[in-house]
């Protein structure tokens, strides 16, 4: 708390009506008629700025906050008859706190949530994906993709520092979140209403990255932790020979493709591009080339283990001069284990009770080895105090791998058994590299100008990929080899997306004082290259006279020796695996942020974006893509001060969703060996929704928090997965639908259970809620304009949780350096997959419990014991809605794991 009195220098007497703010904030308070004003600050180095008419304005520098203290500070103005230009130095403060994530809340132009690196510290969460479900109205599903209110990764956009981020993934435009180490992060903010300066391709929430601060003194700290998990430490797991960078999370060259082979298709009997025929022992020696191991073997398996090292410090070089950097560098290895895991596929039954029939069972146990690692280097200079540059650099890697065997029972073929081997890796990185500037430009009106500009290229290889299915044979029980599609094959998929582009703001005072107005224009250039490619191959068995000889284990089975005798090479690559894509992004913005009265603020504007697609899928031009949209995507907010400690916010905004690239190309894919052919639809429009948020917040003191918010959206032109009439299983597609709402109540409250006794004051209750129901309609009629489906033309969005719940107590004793934080979550039945003319996929609800308790030693050390997923709920997804033991589709348990850290920070 900071609190002072205003008086007139000159004559001592108290200067009430004194406008007491904060430098580079929207804080400011009025002194009383004693001239008296109080602050609440969270922690940190502050400028004060003090005015009033008539009097020149005063600046009071290196306004130092500190946890439970009060500080004093008087100030005496000078009359001044002259009108002065005043000079505005931008200053953010801590971002890393509860009470600065609060303060900047309480002043932001939108409606938003957030979690600061103070608050991550004190869970088990390890990356940005785990830390993110942690803010109101999110939920993460498979580890990486955040879901805000419900809705899917198509309608959530992710932004490190302000300039978007591209995906490596094949199949989606979200951004796997776990790239990024929480050791690097200041705060997570979830922006849920949009604003003209931020992109619109959002409409449950836009998740902003923002990265380390600098530190005003050198700062070292480096911290180790090693970790135990029910299911997985000190068991044996399958695994195989891989290579020997695994470690890294990257292949050294022992999975890629063979030089041999060639760029052109091989199979026996076509032509080379040279005009040379391809015989049968070419097909032998391109088979001997690609022939990789297929044997597994048990392994030991150790705790987990990570450890991290941050160093920064700011240097003065004289005057106002300064240059700051910071470097981290941080590496984890776990296994993560899939126990009892089950999984089954149904059809429609009308003689059962519960309208399924079981057609197959498939039981394994896996443990996956998930390497991660990132390092991040940022390097500030700032000339003079209306200028700073920041170059940020940032790699992370992350990679999983699993050699898994699972036994499957075919109901549907007379209870044939089957046993199916896989051998994956995949590899994804993020490099990303960013140049950025604020200035104040005195000439033009002391506005700010703010420039970034960035180069980033992420990638998703996924090197040799193998699988092998037996049958059992019902009179020997022995096993053979099965000469089915996906068996004895070798898969080699890469794909790369290169991003680069900048933007550029100008941020104009239009009229200062108790009532600021400012006017901000700006524009983006987002140019973004996808290259994707992939070689499948399978052995195909050749007529054999004796076929016991396909009872061996895949290791000596695909010897070399069996390459041409047993076994023939046969290339499988779809004329789709191969194509180039390009998605260019044009925008500029104009926006208004009127403060009308003292207590009514108003932000007004729109902004137009261009956007240019474009497929080129070289082996079938017929099934290239082009889309070229225009937008005006208007927004009007509006904050009324009802008190000055709570805020009513009101927007209503237009946003949209475009289809992913997978979407759109008409190629027909398999991911798996029982999954439905996939097929995207060129046809495909945008989605355009209109937005509609009102919040209620109160914020009691600096670290506190009531809040509740109502939204509502109506979206236009959904884009939803179907399934199409087709053999089999059926084919997966997507189309628009009619049309579809969403709406919610969000509840969130923060708050110092010290009003009920003061021996609770260390201890503070933490809790937010989120209702949510939605429908999409799909017309399935095709003679009146619909398309044929075979799965529920009315349900749900996809992926929206009905209710999301986050619990919490924390403790925290500054006087014994003790702290401990209880967290529970649940989320409520969610879409997975639509049925093919019976009940949907659903991931049921899923109870979480994580513990974390610290003790700091001194100044310099502290001790963590984590415990996550105390109560070890399982995965479970059913067919249908309701959740029985008849309808289980799949399950799994991913065990309890106990994580012990130690930290030392100079």
């Amino acid at each position: 708390v900071v609190w002072g009195v205003v008086t007139d220098s000159a004559t001592k007497e108290p200067v009430f009506d004194a406008q007491v703010s904060v430098v580079g904030t929207k804080l400011k308070v009025i002194a009383d008629l004693d001239g008296r004003y109080r602050l609440e600050l969270p922690p940190g180095s502050y400028q004060l700025r003090v005015w009033y008419e008539a009097y020149k304005p005063q600046r009071v520098q290196d306004v130092r906050v500190t946890a439970g203290q009060v500080s004093q500070v008087d100030v005496g103005l000078e009359p001044d008859q002259q009108v002065e230009d005043v000079v505005e130095v931008e200053f953010e403060p801590e971002r890393a706190s509860v009470a600065a994530q609060l303060l900047i809340r309480k002043n932001a132009a939108h409606v938003g949530d957030a979690v600061g690196a103070k608050e991550i510290a004190k869970t088990p969460d390890r990356n940005a994906a785990e830390a993110a479900k942690r803010v109101v109205g999110a939920t993460v599903v498979d580890g990486r993709y955040v879901y805000v209110r419900g809705l899917g990764d198509r309608y959530t956009n992710a932004l490190l520092n302000g300039a978007p981020l591209p995906s490596p993934e094949p199949d989606r435009q979200a951004v796997p979140l776990d790239l990024f180490p929480s050791l690097v992060l200041s705060d997570i903010t979830i922006v849920k209403t949009f604003t003209p300066d931020v992109p619109g391709d959002f409409v449950g929430g836009s998740v902003q990255i923002n990265t380390r601060e600098l530190p005003t003194k050198f700062l070292l700290q480096a911290s180790l932790s090693v970790a135990a998990n029910t299911h997985s430490t000190f068991r044996d797991r399958l695994t195989y020979s891989g290579s020997s960078t695994d470690w890294l999370g990257f292949d050294d060259g022992t999975r890629a493709l063979p030089d041999e082979l060639p760029e052109s298709k091989v199979a026996r009997g076509i032509r080379r591009p040279d005009g040379t025929l391809i015989t049968r022992d070419d097909i032998a020696a391109y088979g001997r080339a690609i022939n990789s191991s297929m044997a597994t073997r048990r392994s030991f398996t150790p705790p987990n283990g990570s450890g991290s090292v941050v160093v920064g410090d700011t240097l003065k070089l004289g005057g106002e001069q300064r240059l700051g950097y910071l470097a981290t560098l941080s590496y984890g290895r776990k296994f993560t284990p899939r126990a009892d895991e089950i999984s089954r596929t149904f059809a429609f039954d009308r003689r059962s009770e519960s309208g399924l029939r079981q057609l197959n069972e498939s039981t394994t146990d896996s443990i996956r080895d998930q390497v991660s690692w990132g390092s991040f280097a940022s390097v500030t200079y700032t000339p003079h105090r209306d200028h700073k540059v920041m170059l940020t650099g940032l790699h992370s890697r992350s990679s999983d791998d699993v050699a898994l065997q699972s036994r499957e029972l075919i109901e549907e073929s007379g209870g044939a058994v089957y046993r199916d081997t896989l051998q994956r890796f995949v590899s994804r990185a993020l490099t990303l590299g960013q140049l950025s500037g604020e200035h104040r430009i005195a000439q033009l009106g002391n506005g700010t100008l703010d420039w970034k500009a960035w180069v980033s290229r992420a990638t998703s290889d996924e090197p040799d990929s193998r699988e092998n299915v037996y049958a059992r044979d019902d009179t020997s029980g022995a096993w053979s080899w099965d000469d089915g599609t996906l068996s004895g094959s070798h898969v080699f998929i890469d794909l790369a997306d290169t991003n680069y582009g900048g933007q550029v703001s100008y941020s104009l005072p239009l009229i200062r004082g108790d009532a600021p107005t400012r006017l901000k224009l700006g524009g983006l250039l987002n140019l973004r290259q996808r290259e994707f490619d992939a070689r499948r191959f399978r052995f195909k068995a050749l007529r054999l006279d004796d076929t016991t000889v396909l009872r061996q284990e895949p290791g000596p089975l695909f010897s070399d020796e069996n390459i041409g005798t047993i076994f023939e090479l046969e290339e499988t690559t779809r004329d789709t695996d191969d194509y180039t894509a390009s998605t260019d992004l044009y925008a500029g913005y104009v926006m208004t942020d009127t403060h009308i009265t003292r207590w009514l603020r108003a932000i007004l504007g729109a902004r137009i974006e261009a956007s240019m697609l474009s497929m080129d899928v070289p082996g079938n031009p017929e099934k290239n893509v082009d889309n070229d949209d225009v937008d005006l995507l208007p927004a009007a907010s509006f904050v009324v001060k009802t008190t000055p400690k709570s805020n009513l916010r009101l927007s209503v905004t237009k946003t949209l969703a475009r289809p992913q690239l997978i979407e759109l190309s008409p190629a027909l894919s398999q991911p798996g060996y029982s999954a439905r052919e996939v097929e995207g639809n060129p046809d495909l429009k945008r989605t355009s929704v209109v937005n509609s948020d009102v919040r209620f917040e109160l914020f009691p003191t600096a670290g506190e928090v009531v809040a509740a918010s109502l939204f509502y959206k109506h979206f236009d032109d959904p884009i939803e997965e179907i399934i199409k009439p087709s053999s089999g299983k059926g084919r997966l597609s997507w189309t628009n639908g009619d049309s579809g709402y969403a709406a919610g109540l969000e509840l969130e409250i923060r708050k110092s259970l010290g009003f009920v006794s003061p021996l609770l004051a260390d201890v503070t209750a933490l809790g937010n809620f989120t209702l949510v129901t939605s429908e999409v309609e799909i017309n399935p009629e095709p003679e009146e304009g619909g398309v044929a489906i075979q799965s529920s033309a009315t349900h749900p969005l996809q992926g929206q949780s009905p209710f999301v719940v986050n619990l919490g107590l924390d403790y925290s004793a500054e006087a014994t350096g003790t702290s401990a934080r209880l967290l529970y979550n649940v989320f409520g039945a969610r879409l997975r997959t639509v049925g093919k003319n019976m009940p949907d996929e659903y991931e049921q609800p899923r109870h979480q419990i994580d513990l974390t308790v610290a003790q700091r030693f001194g100044e310099h050390v502290e001790l963590k014991l984590a415990g996550e997923n105390l109560i070890n709920s399982p995965v479970r997804v059913t067919q249908g809605k309701e959740s029985a033991e008849d309808n289980i589709v799949l399950e799994y348990k991913a065990g309890t794991t106990v994580t012990l850290s130690a930290a030392l920070t100079y």
